[in-house]
């Protein structure tokens, strides 16, 4: 089982204590002091947050949050940075850390704060992730499912997909789709949809048959 909460950390009492805190209340968490290797295990398994210590043997906490935050496969993970000098503070919300907490440490309300995260990874997880049948879209990591196959869309087509999904079981004419598309462009003709769900029922394999035509009116998604 994945862990929920990766510590990367010099080895300090107070992220040591961080790992049982958590423990005790049901969140799986694992504490590295190798940089390399956490960043390695947060690649595979994308953890829901990743608790960083300011100072690092091999790089700065700050260097470590960038790193996680510029890779496409893993900046929707939360980063909390523990610092030791508020002067850094700027630097870290830049790099895109969730949060930050200022040494001296207290554990109780440090295991609060990832708590508090993990919640806001689920609600946004609801947000981000859309499911219709066995058909899964996932916006944070721009991916697409299809019977737990990876699939590879364009931009527009993830868009348009997306629509369909948010909108599951409700014809959608292809004025509203090219609204959501091209925002109204008059250059862009109505076939233009249609070329797009035709190259998306091609992706899509044997859940082609989720995109219904309506004649006369639209597309419409169900789960058949």
């Amino acid at each position: 089982m994945n862990e929920q909460v990766i510590i990367i950390t010099k080895g300090s009492t107070d992220t040591r204590n961080l790992v049982q805190g958590l423990k005790s209340i049901g969140i799986r968490a694992r504490l590295f002091t190798d940089g390399r290797a956490a960043l390695d295990m947060v690649e595979d398994q994308r953890p829901a947050v990743i608790v960083i210590d300011s100072q690092f043997p091999d790089r700065s906490g700050l260097d470590l949050c960038r790193i996680v935050k510029t890779d496409r496969r893993t900046r929707s993970v939360f980063v909390l940075l523990l610092l030791d000098k508020p002067t850094y503070q700027r630097e870290a919300f830049e790099l895109g850390a969730a949060d930050c907490v200022l040494r001296p440490v207290n554990v109780q309300q440090l295991v609060l704060q990832v708590r508090n995260l993990l919640s806001s990874v689920s609600e946004s997880a609801k947000a981000e992730e859309l499911k219709v049948g066995d058909l899964l879209l996932d916006r944070a990591r721009h991916e697409v499912r299809a019977a737990n196959n990876v699939i590879q869309c364009t931009p527009k087509e993830f868009v348009l997909l997306s629509v369909l999904m948010e909108r599951s079981g409700r014809v959608q004419t292809r004025e509203q789709l090219l609204n959501d598309l091209w925002e109204c462009d008059a250059e862009i003709g109505q076939r233009a949809i249609d070329r797009h769900i035709c190259f998306l029922r091609a992706k899509l394999g044997p859940l082609h048959r989720y995109i219904e035509t309506v004649p006369s009116a639209g597309y419409r998604l169900v789960a058949a």
